[in-house]
């Protein structure tokens, strides 16, 4: 056994790279890790912006807020209102219920007016004859 294990040390160690794998060579060392590497600079890195079209994301978020607002107060004090404590103040979740209703809503109002892009006024458009 010990000699088969010999033998097939030696056989391994001895052996020369196929022909068919002389010629072939690895990838090229990336850039990225080369001394003082720096990437290309580009001509305008800040054209995104102008890339972006205006939407009503504001609009939505007001009038997502104030619904949502007044929907989850009204719903809050109903509620409040049908508890067992007729001495109860129902101030505080209204409030509450405002609050959550207008955070809740401006968020959806927003996602969605952000779907609608404004409609920009054309800046060559005769205005009288």
């Amino acid at each position: 056994m010990i000699r088969l294990l010999v033998a097939l040390c030696l056989l391994v160690l001895t052996t020369h790279a196929a022909a068919a794998q002389a010629g072939l060579q690895g990838p090229p060392p990336s850039e990225l890790f080369a001394f003082g590497a720096r990437p290309a600079p580009v001509a305008s890195r800040d054209t995104v912006a102008e890339t972006i079209p205006a939407t009503h994301w504001k609009t939505g978020l007001l009038v997502g807020g104030v619904a949502g607002g007044l929907a989850l107060g009204v719903v809050a004090v109903g509620l409040c209102n049908d508890s067992d404590d007729q001495d109860k103040n129902c101030f505080l979740p209204a409030v509450g219920g405002a609050v959550l209703g207008a955070a809740a809503g401006g968020t959806i109002g927003a996602l969605i007016g952000g779907l609608f892009p404004k409609h920009q006024a054309a800046d060559s458009v005769p205005t009288g004859p």
